[in-house]
């Protein structure tokens, strides 16, 4: 295991074009979680975002001859699923005060009382993000959950560094501010 996270996402995107399926076996190993919590901020169902995220992996796969170098693999799939949401909700238009409980604990967790305070958390930080301003919650989750910097927030949102410099400190005074009035929240 220690072998595949040495490996860089552009060498794994090289080796997918090339046709290698274990290279993209282990950036959908990387990425899979991530990208469908991302999707799931828009449109709040886990099977939606799953299949959704697994089309994009899909369209990967099958356009791989016809891709040029991405050289920032994790900003391209986080705007690739951005896309597929955006063109989703456009076909779809769900009703967007639908509320579902989050499904995508990891399977990581091994013990009932990991899994129950990972889902409490989980809630909780979810429920603190909803609380958020939505550019500031959606720029909150994806620097802090999902690892993203702030030049690929900003390519991935079609924003500047300095508009998510902004959002992040909105979100920063918020979760400060909700710390002071309730430091028992988490």
């Amino acid at each position: 295991m220690a072998e595949k996270e040495h490996i860089s996402d552009f060498r794994l995107m090289v080796q997918i074009q090339k046709g290698n399926v274990h290279a993209l076996e282990l950036i959908f190993e990387r990425y899979y979680e991530p990208l469908c919590n991302f999707a799931f901020m828009f449109l709040k169902t886990s099977n939606q975002s799953e299949e959704l995220v697994s089309d994009v992996f899909i369209r990967v796969w099958q356009n791989r001859h016809q891709q040029g170098k991405i050289t920032h693999v994790k900003a391209y799939l986080y705007r690739s699923v951005k896309n597929a949401v955006i063109s989703h909700l456009r076909k779809n238009r769900p009703d967007m005060d639908e509320i579902s409980s989050l499904e995508n604990i990891s399977k990581h967790e091994i013990t009932p009382e990991s899994l129950l305070i990972r889902e409490d958390l989980y809630k909780a930080v979810g429920s603190m993000i909803k609380s958020m301003p939505h550019q500031a919650g959606l720029v909150f989750r994806m620097h802090k959950m999902d690892g993203l910097s702030y030049k690929e927030i900003a390519a991935t949102l079609g924003l500047s560094i300095k508009t998510i410099e902004n959002h992040m400190g909105k979100a920063l005074r918020f979760v400060r501010e909700l710390h002071a009035s309730n430091p028992d929240y988490f």
